[in-house]
Order: structure tokens, then sequence, then C-alpha cells
């Protein structure tokens, strides 16, 4: 028996060892100084119709020391072409170096290419190239990606993009910023029940810093539906996303400022057995009043909360109304009715939009304001 065991064990190693030589590494190695890193990716709309397909990629140009260039150099590549592969080979020739994808964190389509509904072309192409990180940042360019990608604002250092940062929650952390995620893109595109939302990239006027406090939510065979900063803080809002709301407060004779520390939102979905569809929306709010026109006193406290209820109630009501009325839904109210539906009972996609522009909404907020603040 142990010469049996011995003659099947040197068969095995013989079979294997050809198998082992054919088999090839993880693809041919190349030194650093051969490769360039790709930024960012940008997408645009050009003016030739056989050509619709512009991109520009923003590159990085090596340093010997952060110290010696502590500004940022980058290089840009732009070429137009009939699809998406063809523009991005074509743009290989233009450099003697391999262009490296693998650390380009950000991707911005330009606002018309949207329009057109051609983001479902981008998403393909993307999601196929395994170069391309699925937690890159999805974003719309205003008014135009090249515009954006090539913008270098005032500060910016050589360790990485000022618009990273609007993104990665470790540096702004601004309740009107949205951040999608290329996997979440996609996600959102192939799922029933959500639409969805991406972040709207734009300039200020000077053209000395970036600007993003707005949204832009996506449905099929319908136009772009853009939400104002302070829609965009609802869905965050409604979503559990949002810290540290500034919200105002204009009603019963009162005008003051809170800041909402902790913001917690719990919805549930529900239908009837006729089909009528019920949302009902809770909100827990604890913080503190950070501004205000004339003096405040902790004895009203109640009154205050009294009053910060009703407000919240009031817009957030009226933000599902417009998103039902709109036929628009960026919060996932169809994807949770689904979620605890047997298959065979879903609804499709647009029964779930008949039904959710019939739903009954109740909002209920529980505001738990801490202090008038702290003056002396």
């Amino acid at each position: 028996m142990r010469i049996i065991k011995i003659v099947k064990t040197k068969v095995f190693i013989l079979a294997t060892i050809p198998l082992l030589i054919l088999l090839s590494g993880c693809g041919e190695f190349k030194d650093i100084d051969k490769m360039v890193f790709v930024s960012m990716i940008g997408v645009d709309q050009s003016e030739d119709p056989e050509k619709p397909y512009k991109i520009i990629l923003k590159l990085y140009v090596p340093t010997s020391s952060f110290r010696q260039n502590p500004t940022p150099e980058y290089s840009y590549l732009i070429k137009e072409g009939a699809t998406l592969a063809e523009t991005i080979s074509l743009l290989e020739a233009y450099i003697d170096k391999e262009l490296d994808f693998g650390h380009s964190r950000l991707i911005v389509v330009g606002e018309k290419m949207l329009q057109d509904q051609k983001n479902e072309v981008i998403l393909d192409f993307l999601i196929r190239r395994p170069d391309i990180q699925m937690i890159s940042y999805f974003t719309v360019g205003r008014p135009n990606a090249e515009e954006i990608v090539k913008f270098t604002p005032a500060g910016e250092t050589a360790l990485q993009p000022t618009l990273f940062n609007y993104f990665d929650n470790n540096g702004a952390e601004s309740s009107y910023i949205v951040t999608t995620f290329l996997f979440d893109f996609r996600r959102r595109i192939k799922e029933e029940g959500i639409n969805p939302i991406l972040p709207i990239v734009e300039m200020n006027e000077p053209k000395t810093h970036f600007i993003v406090n707005k949204s832009i939510v996506l449905a099929e065979d319908k136009p772009p539906y853009e939400l104002d900063p302070e829609k965009t803080l609802l869905v965050k809002l409604l979503s559990n996303e949002a810290k540290n709301v500034i919200f105002d407060v204009d009603r019963g004779g009162e005008n003051f400022v809170a800041r909402l520390d902790t913001v917690k939102t719990k919805y549930n979905v529900d239908a009837g057995k006729d089909g009528k569809v019920s949302i009902k929306v809770e909100i827990k709010l604890a913080g503190m009043i950070t501004e205000s026109k004339k003096n405040l006193s902790n004895k009203e406290l109640p009154r205050y909360n009294k009053l910060l209820t009703e407000e919240m109630k009031e817009k957030v009501t009226a933000f599902i109304q417009e998103l039902q009325t709109e036929g628009y839904d960026p919060i996932g109210f169809g994807l949770q009715l689904n979620s605890h539906t047997l298959p065979k009972n879903r609804m499709s996609e647009n029964e779930w939009l008949s039904a959710f522009k019939n739903a009954d909404v109740e909002v209920s907020v529980k505001a738990g304001l801490k202090s008038t603040g702290s003056i002396e």
C-alpha cells in the first residue's frame, strides 16, 4: 500500500509541474518609470455627431520631493472618438508610458451626457474595465467635465487633488454634499425601487474654488431632476446620511437657526390589500440653537422644540409629495417595500411609480433642543 501511495504522489507531481509552467502570472510587470497614473476621468459630449464622446484624462506629473514641488503639476490628454474604448485606445498612443487607472478616484460626466441618456453607455464601459476602481466617486460636471477636471483651485497641494476631499469624509463634512460611488451608481441603475442621485460639481463665478451643494436624480426615460441645496439636504436627512445639520426655523413669530448634531430617520413602506401604499417617516432630532435675531430663554425650549418639529415636518412632507408628483424616488421607498415583499407579489417599476404617486405620507418629528446657546 505504501508503494502505491508513493507512486500516486509521484504521478501527481509530474502531472502538476507542466500545468504550473504553463500558468501565467498577474500580468506583465513594468517599472514605475514606464507608467503614468491617471488622477481623474472626464467624459463630455463633443460637437461631432460621428465622434460623440470626448474623454479628458488628468495625469499626475511625477515629482522627486514634496518639499521641492509643493504645488501640484498635471498634464492632460483629450481626445474625441466614436466609442469610449476606442478613444482611450487612441489616447494611449499620445504618450510614451502605460496609462494606469488604478489610482483614479474621480469620474466626472458632463451634464449634457446625462440629458442625452448616455449614462448607461458610460457606466457599461467603466464597469467592464478591470483597472477602474468600483469605489471611484461618480459626479456631474457643470458646465462640462473638461472645465472641472482641468481646474486646479488655489491652495491645492501635490499630495492629492482638492476635489477628492469633498467626498471622502476626511475633509469637508457638509450635509449638502452627496457622495456616490461607482458601484452604488450601478446598483441604483439596475435596482428597481430606487433612483440614482449624483452630486453636481461646479465653480464659483471668479473661478477660485469648487461648489458642491446640489444634486441630480436620474430615472429611465425621464429628464434629469435637479435638487437645490435644501432638497439635497433633505435627501441626506431621509437617507440617514446627514451630520451636523443647520436648519432654519421661521414660524410662530420666531426666527432662529438650530444646529442638529443628531439626526435619526426611520421609514416604513407598506401596501394594503387594495394596493394602496402608505409611507410613514419618523425623524428624531437633537441639537442646540446657534443663531437668533433676539434673545431666547432656556425656559422656552419646549416651545422652540414645537416650532422646530412643525417646520421640519412641513418641509419633509412637502418634499416627499414633490417627489411623488415628479415620479422620482432617490430615497429608496420602493426598494424598502420590495425588501419585505415576496417576489411574486412585488410591483414592477411602472406599478411602483403609479402607487408611489398616490401613496399616503405620514411624517412624525421629535425634536430635542438642549439649549439656546451660550451668550455672556
